[in-house]
């Protein structure tokens, strides 16, 4: 029931594991996903997709059934360049929309790794998202999940395109590698 923007694809050439993304990004923080938000092309926005697709099926919806997330995140670390927000909003895309990364994976309560980039700097942005909210290029590894009890990282943080495989790898070590 999720859908892309207006259906566009995006074709590129993978570019790389998280280190490679990493070490090139000019932002990369560690967060924790404190809502999830579902979004409709009327400027509605809600906090389950439940009530999201229940809106588009009321007789007097006048959007599209577009339906797609962001996620608000709490700032845990800057690990590289410079952020002074302590939250951020994610948008995310379903299918490669705008050349865009998913973040149906991102769930509530669990920590990642990023490497956003701000939406003014996409192709085109979602019809309530903001200059100032972020996104995550869809063409490489732009997130892993960090799990703090083991003080690790899991994704595909190495390897090549032909051999990629989702590892758990040592928070320390990875952060060494890519600053």
């Amino acid at each position: 029931m999720l859908n892309s923007l207006n259906g566009l694809a995006c074709t590129c050439e993978w570019g790389g594991n998280f280190i490679r993304t990493g070490k090139n990004a000019e932002l990369v923080i560690l967060v924790k996903v404190i809502e999830e938000n579902f979004h409709l092309d009327n400027g509605k926005t809600f906090p389950s997709l439940k009530e999201s697709i229940n809106e588009t099926l009321k007789l007097d919806y006048k959007g599209s059934a577009e339906i797609w997330k962001s996620v608000d995140l709490e700032i845990l670390s800057v690990i590289k360049g410079v952020l002074k927000k302590k939250k951020i909003r994610l948008f995310g895309s379903f299918g490669g929309a705008v050349c865009r990364s998913g973040i149906e994976h991102f769930e509530k309560g669990n920590s990642y790794l990023i490497a956003p980039t701000l939406s003014k700097y996409s192709f085109d942005r979602f019809s309530n998202e903001k200059e100032d909210d972020f996104f995550m290029w869809g063409c490489s590894e732009t997130s892993i999940e960090y799990k703090p009890e083991s003080n690790t990282v899991y994704g595909l943080i190495k390897g090549k395109a032909i051999n990629r495989e989702e590892i758990e790898y040592e928070y320390d070590k990875l952060i060494k590698k890519i600053t």
